[in-house]
């Protein structure tokens, strides 16, 4: 692919990713982070993302007022992704990444398949003490891994049938918390300096209107809408994450 035409793909890629994470609270790292990894290494690439995750993540969460009842409802799943993005950060480099995302893939793709065919996969609140430190620890060492913890937390999110302001809200609470974590993290690798910074906000303001589009066609679309395009959305992330595994080296 020529020089020039790589670059108006990446842009795009990082519209339409922006787009996504407005419109359904996730989808921005899983797409930009390899369309960055395409001229830069996949760390640093990882590391640019992080502030315009956050600066996104922070917007939807302050939507609707501070998240109290989030934070108080969800502790169990927020503290251990903690644990899970620094033990993922320190694998980062050492595990084949074509396995993790494998492995994603399938989940994904057999979660919106039986979606699909009505397998009801609704979480009890008293199942939900024991699922969320377990959801929040993978997506926390997924995110240290790849950058992509989204897909698990919405798989998660969406069987606690949570409405649709409230599923991203809650998406983005954890997010922060994901990403701080990894701020600290890869902070250890000495990736995190001015020139990073720099290229992260760049990213962040050629990406702003693409967020904005997404947060007002969410406020547009109603529940079933939203809940059906959140699963069309997931099968096209597993669908990749797939062939993305699969074209990787072992």
């Amino acid at each position: 692919m020529p020089f020039e035409i790589t670059y108006i793909v990446v842009g795009i890629s990082l519209l339409l990713a922006a787009f996504l994470k407005g419109a359904t609270g996730l989808g921005f790292p899983l797409i930009a982070t390899p369309m960055v990894a395409l001229f830069l290494d996949i760390r640093t690439a990882v590391t640019v993302l992080i502030l315009p995750n956050l600066f996104m993540d922070s917007a939807q969460v302050m939507r609707d007022g501070f998240p109290y009842e989030i934070l108080r409802r969800f502790k169990a799943l927020i503290l251990p992704t903690i644990i899970g993005v620094f033990l993922g950060t320190m694998v980062l480099v050492k595990l084949p990444l074509w396995i993790l995302n494998a492995f994603l893939g399938v989940m994904v793709l057999v979660f919106v398949i039986s979606n699909w065919l009505k397998f009801d996969f609704a979480v009890s609140p008293r199942s939900e003490r024991f699922f969320s430190p377990l959801f929040g620890f993978l997506s926390g060492f997924l995110n240290g891994m790849t950058n992509a913890a989204g897909p698990t937390l919405a798989i998660y999110l969406y069987s606690l049938k949570l409405e649709k302001r409230n599923f991203v809200k809650t998406l983005a609470t954890v997010f922060i918390t994901t990403k701080m974590s990894q701020l600290i993290a890869i902070s250890t690798w000495n990736l995190l300096n001015w020139h990073t910074i720099k290229l992260s906000l760049l990213v962040l303001l050629f990406t702003l209107a693409g967020f904005y589009a997404g947060v007002k066609t969410q406020d547009r679309v109603n529940q079933k809408s939203f809940n059906r395009g959140l699963l069309v959305f997931l099968c096209i992330v597993g669908v990749t994450l797939l062939v993305r595994a699969f074209s990787q080296p072992s």
